[in-house]
């Protein structure tokens, strides 16, 4: 009941609340570790007020005979696509194990949609626990034109939270979806040159910028992705990023920071072995212009190594885009 009571609903309502079946029950306020930590736009607390926000707008609603029942809303519920306001559960069609802790699930859409997003932006994974709503994002790397379903790439992590929950997943379980989210704009021809930094699975938003450009035979934008992984294993995705290597506008390059088995390595592979460090960068950037544009996705410490090489090169936040 404490919950609710933080809400500060007026007396009135709050006891017909409690006599109303017909109403929903409130969001869950998140627990302060279920914040990451990492700048999400949205946060975990930011759906939470806008949740709050919604709540009492429906429960007004309701109570006046000017909204839908619980059962209503359910209903209609189930039947939409994914959206900004709520959680939208949809369908698990298929599970596809790169390795035992690198998966692509693959998600159905609704009535044969689209999932209407643009490139770089992500959805919101939700899980309802008994305490609050566990969240986490996740950028789809199928293409954002893709009828029908759409693809996400997940690392299971042994203590995570919300791996915990998806490794459970198989095939024909539900699991709620939100979005899309991100401020990032892609425009075709905007940039002549387009350096991509990743870091593990930080490559989803740009397999996706990168699917978006080769689609598009009049985007002559030139694409540079340094993929950063601990082992050859760990280039989850290669065989879709080999495929891009065909378009005169795509260069690769991996750099595996632990690896020391060389005899792994295919014909045509672009490998240094290492770390992505000031001196290595420096050798790739252009100097700072309209025309050139970085793009940052990773682990928390790599962004921040990354960010820090940059602005020591010259870029400011007007050169560069971190997810």
């Amino acid at each position: 009941m404490s919950s609710l009571i933080e809400l500060s609903l007026p007396d009135e309502e709050y006891k017909l609340y409690l006599k109303n079946q017909n109403l929903p029950p409130p969001p869950e306020r998140p627990l302060e570790s279920d914040c990451c930590g990492q700048g999400c736009n949205p946060c975990v607390f930011d759906i939470y007020e806008s949740d709050i926000v919604k709540w009492k707008k429906n429960c007004r609603h309701i109570l006046s005979n000017q909204g839908d029942t619980v059962d209503d809303i359910n209903r209609n519920h189930r039947h939409g696509a994914v959206t900004l306001d709520e959680f939208t559960p949809l369908q698990l069609i298929s599970i596809r194990k790169i390795t035992e802790h690198l998966i692509i699930y693959r998600f159905k859409m609704p009535n044969n949609k689209s999932i209407q997003m643009n490139p770089g932006q992500h959805l919101i994974l939700g899980y309802k626990t008994n305490n609050s709503m566990l969240t986490r994002q996740y950028t789809p790397i199928s293409s954002v034109d893709t009828i029908g379903y759409f693809d996400i790439f997940i690392k299971i992590y042994k203590d995570g939270k919300m791996s915990e929950k998806i490794h459970k997943w198989q095939v024909d379980d539900f699991a709620l979806w939100r979005g899309p989210f991100g401020n990032f704009q892609y425009k075709a021809n905007k940039y002549k040159n387009i350096l991509m930094l990743a870091a593990g699975t930080g490559i989803s938003p740009m397999i996706q910028i990168m699917r978006y450009v080769v689609d598009n035979e009049n985007d002559d934008t030139c694409l540079r992705l340094i993929l950063s992984v601990k082992y050859y294993e760990d280039l989850a995705l290669k065989s879709d990023l080999d495929n891009f290597k065909q378009y005169w506008n795509v260069n690769i390059e991996y750099i595996l920071s632990s690896e020391t088995d060389v005899t792994k390595f295919k014909y045509g592979d672009k490998i240094t072995l290492g770390r992505i460090n000031y001196e290595f960068l420096k050798k790739l950037l252009h100097p700072p212009s309209n025309d050139f544009q970085v793009l940052v996705c990773g682990t928390k410490s790599f962004e921040k190594d990354m960010i820090k090489y940059l602005i020591q090169s010259g870029f400011t936040e007007e050169n560069y885009y971190r997810f």
